[in-house]
């Protein structure tokens, strides 16, 4: 049995002499690497490596060898030399690897992170359509710094613009496993992403975690209204829009979006003030005109704020002379089915709301001759001002 080991033994270093030829020294790892001959300068490593596995510098002297093989490789090819060399490195610090050398393994890591961040960056601002290049770089660069968020995030950005929503998520879900606290960017994409995704339950979940106060941040704050919106909530939306627009009073997009959202809401209370009309409910009629007149006040005066602060923006123009129009055609609904003084009081709501429509589509058309869509509206309303509604 003693025999046969020292035999197996001797074979085995047969084999190794054989490799790197019987009467030659085993080639220099460091001339391998200075002629780019990395595929030899590894397989020399690996065999130092077996002779003596407790040398740390081996290990980091592989990790090294393999960032540099990489680059002769194809961007979606290299994240097997990355991964090799980031095992090795860890291997190499295990193994007691000293504090001079570990700086300059963080430095050649930081090195080569970059460049892949970077040329992912790059990739992607020049790209137009497939983004699978700048995909495979930040992949890269999360193999190498798997503790940078910003790789993770441009990662999920390029993977959305793909259209591959579920696998932008799945990245963003290791970033915020990889840190503590998560940053709250993290959070706030998550919310966007899963609203994308037609999960407003998720997305509102992820953008209250983004920011406890919503209304500091519009970005959050704008994602979340459409997260409550999506999910049917439009209360929460409207208080968080009424909210915005106390702090942020000269920002029209807010006024315009807040004044949106409480015009639906209007609509249906008409639309519940009609049902009471046609079932002589006149206790809870009264009620709920009420509801809808204030309601309705305060979308004209969201929506008209809105205007004032951008009088050029056509789009919060048009708003103002749809709220307008619709509100006539509510009054005048609900005025079919009112019964005594109720039916002159909707009526003159309706011929004050519709003189207004008149008057802001009227200036819709002077910025917009060419539109007909504002033509063809204008001449229906003055019909029916002409009719004496």
């Amino acid at each position: 049995m003693k025999v046969f080991t020292i035999t197996r033994r001797a074979g085995i270093l047969l084999a190794l002499g054989f490799f790197f030829a019987c009467t030659a020294s085993k080639p220099d790892v460091d001339d391998l690497i200075n002629s780019n001959n990395f595929e030899t300068a590894l397989s020399v490593l690996e065999t130092e490596i077996t002779e003596n596995p407790g040398d740390p510098n081996l290990y980091y002297k592989q990790g090294l060898v393999n960032l540099m093989y990489s680059e002769q490789f194809e961007v979606p090819e290299r994240s097997e030399y990355y991964e090799k060399a980031m095992d090795a490195f860890t291997t190499s610090m295990e193994a007691g690897l000293d504090s001079a050398k570990i700086d300059e393994m963080h430095s050649e890591i930081n090195t080569y992170w970059a460049q892949e961040h970077n040329a992912g960056t790059a990739a992607y601002e020049e790209t137009d359509g497939d983004n699978s290049v700048s995909s495979a770089h930040f992949s890269n660069a999360i193999i190498l710094k798997p503790q940078e968020l910003s790789s993770y995030i441009s990662l999920s950005t390029t993977l959305y613009a793909n259209g591959k929503i579920d696998e932008a998520i799945e990245t963003l879900n290791v970033a915020k496993g990889v840190v503590s606290p998560v940053p709250a960017k993290i959070y706030e994409n998550l919310g966007f992403l899963y609203l994308q995704s037609g999960d407003p339950k998720q997305s509102i979940f992820y953008y209250e975690l983004a920011n406890k106060d919503i209304s500091s941040n519009k970005n959050i704050a704008y994602g979340l209204v459409n997260a409550y919106i999506s999910s049917g909530d439009s209360e929460k939306a409207i208080e968080i829009l009424g909210d915005l627009a106390d702090r942020f009073p000269n920002d029209a997009e807010i006024h315009n979006v807040y004044g949106t959202q409480l015009y639906n809401i209007t609509i249906g209370i008409m639309d519940d003030l009609v049902d009471a009309y046609e079932n002589n409910d006149d206790a809870l009629a009264d009620q709920i005109r009420f509801e809808a007149e204030g309601m309705g006040e305060e979308t004209e005066v969201q929506l008209l704020k809105a205007h004032q602060l951008d009088a050029t923006n056509t789009d919060y123009l048009e708003s103002v002379a749809v709220f307008y129009n619709n509100m006539t055609g509510k009054y005048l609904e609900a005025a079919q089915f009112a019964e005594g003084n109720e039916v002159n009081a909707l009526k003159s709501k309706a011929h004050t709301t519709l003189q207004l429509a008149i008057d802001h589509y009227e200036k819709l058309e002077e910025l917009n001759p060419q539109t007909d869509s504002y033509s063809s509206v204008l001449e229906n309303l003055k019909a029916l001002k002409d009719s004496g509604l």
